[in-house]
């Protein structure tokens, strides 16, 4: 499907950024970061990340999960994706207000790149691959979402940039996993892919499947 794909092709800049966080963390105590670098990577986050991708992921990929293949909106992972959104985004205000307290927005980066990274995962080895049986089984085989604005394009191309800037750095402290296991809201707020959304048929054919 359309969108799915340029989403996923999203993911690849948004981890990408992430690493680029990380580093800045990293450069943020040896100097040689600015104010105006740190609000680089507020406007990328918040035109790019939270207006573009994450407003059609919400719009358009949700809306179509919950209209056209019955999965809940209100709990269960759509609604923990939401939520991280929302929690993405008071991460980036908290950066642009640390950006120009050295010590505080290396600790928002690092933070602000965990989430990231953690998100992304999560859809990308969950949420997408569902999404995409279910739609199809739902009658809809094609999914298309809005075009960017020339801000949301400008921000993407900023993006780009500032990857080159900062090389991505991973973190030795985030142990990255696939699957619903691997999420902080498993057993929490969302009891996985299987208890929330799976009918009882298919329950049945992944227990017939696992047995023989």
């Amino acid at each position: 499907m359309q969108l799915l794909a340029e989403l996923r092709e999203e993911h690849r800049l948004v981890d990408r950024v992430a690493g680029s966080l990380t580093r800045l963390a990293v450069r943020v105590g040896g100097g040689g970061v600015t104010t105006a670098d740190v609000l680089d990577f507020v406007r990328v986050l918040r035109v790019f990340v939270g207006g573009f991708h994450h407003e059609r992921e919400e719009t358009t990929l949700f809306v179509a999960l919950v209209e056209r293949t019955e999965v809940p909106g209100d709990r269960g992972p759509l609604a923990v994706l939401v939520d991280e959104h929302r929690r993405g985004a008071a991460m980036v205000d908290e950066l642009e207000a640390a950006a120009g307290e050295t010590a505080r927005a290396a600790a928002v980066a690092r933070r602000l790149a965990h989430h990231l990274w953690e998100h992304v995962d999560k859809e990308e080895s969950v949420i997408f691959p569902e999404a995409a049986q279910r739609l199809v089984r739902g009658g809809l085989g094609r999914l298309e979402g809005r075009r960017p604005t020339a801000g949301e394009e400008e921000a993407r191309a900023l993006g780009e940039r500032l990857v080159e800037r900062f090389p991505p750095l991973d973190d030795p402290e985030l142990i990255r996993g696939d699957g619903c296991i691997a999420c902080s809201a498993f057993g929490v707020t969302c009891g996985g892919i299987e208890s929330e959304w799976w009918s009882s048929w298919e329950r049945e054919f992944h227990r017939t499947l696992d047995e023989g």
